[in-house]
């Protein structure tokens, strides 16, 4: 414990702001760790640079603080839980949102603020708290809704999440998907993930029948699985029509 002082104390004496805010923030991250199960000295590194960052931003008279926690993108993670990322524009995690008791039972066991959003869902999917959702017939869909206009952060996503489920053998499927702002509104104007709104208006366009509370509890593998079986029946039925109509017309040829 006395190199991990040692190490936060370089670290943030590098830092131009004032002695009390280093203090308190200094205190804070020993305490923080103090709570926390022991971890290899580069993750230990990583987020003593983290903090020392944000410290950085909170000293700086023009704005860094808010600077820093401007969301820049949202990754939603939903098989049963569900929960969404906020993150910045260097990448890092500033907000972290369970939708339902699932997605809280899962961030009491992982925190993630701060931490690079590659680091962060290797981190979450690899837990411990998520095995138990990600079972062989899992789906894991990933939903993305990036202020920015580049399609890399959407493939990094996926490079991520699916070497991550190899490294733990799990044979969920998975999904990628983007969306825009306004789809991410009305889902949190709902009390909604962006992914599962997302999944269950493509539903809702299969079923007209259906209602967004009906499927609102439901995992993403019985969304798409009842998407997926309405839009069989409507391809039996166009099938069936488009026969009919032939044998009409064979018929009608006949008489003639």
């Amino acid at each position: 414990m006395m190199k991990v002082k040692q190490d936060i104390r370089k670290a943030f004496d590098t830092v131009r702001c004032q002695d009390g805010l280093k203090e308190r923030t200094r205190s804070h991250v020993l305490g923080r760790m103090r709570q926390r199960q022991p971890k290899p000295a580069m993750h230990r590194m990583k987020l003593i640079v983290s903090l020392a960052c944000l410290l950085v931003f909170a000293g700086s008279g023009f704005g860094g603080y808010q600077l820093y926690y401007a969301e820049a993108a949202t990754i939603s993670i939903d098989v049963n839980p569900s929960i969404e990322l906020g993150i910045n524009r260097w990448g890092r995690v500033i907000e972290e949102v369970p939708y339902g008791r699932d997605g809280e039972t899962v961030l009491r066991e992982v925190s993630l603020r701060h931490l690079e959003y590659e680091e962060a869902l290797e981190r979450l999917i690899g837990s411990e708290a998520m095995q138990d959702y990600l079972k062989k017939d899992a789906l894991l869909s990933i939903t993305l809704e990036n202020r920015g206009s580049s399609d890399l952060l959407l493939e990094n996503l996926q490079i991520c999440v699916d070497t991550t489920l190899r490294q733990r053998h799990s044979q969920a499927r998975t999904e990628y998907v983007s969306v825009d702002g306004h789809m991410c509104r009305e889902a949190h104007s709902l009390g909604m993930s962006v992914g599962k709104y997302y999944a269950i208006q493509e539903l809702l366009t299969a079923d007209p029948q259906a209602t967004l509370d009906e499927f609102r509890d439901k995992s993403m593998k019985e969304i798409k699985g009842h998407t997926e079986h309405c839009g069989h029946k409507a391809q039996e039925t166009e099938e069936k029509a488009a026969e009919d109509c032939h044998h009409k017309g064979h018929h009608g040829q006949g008489q003639d």
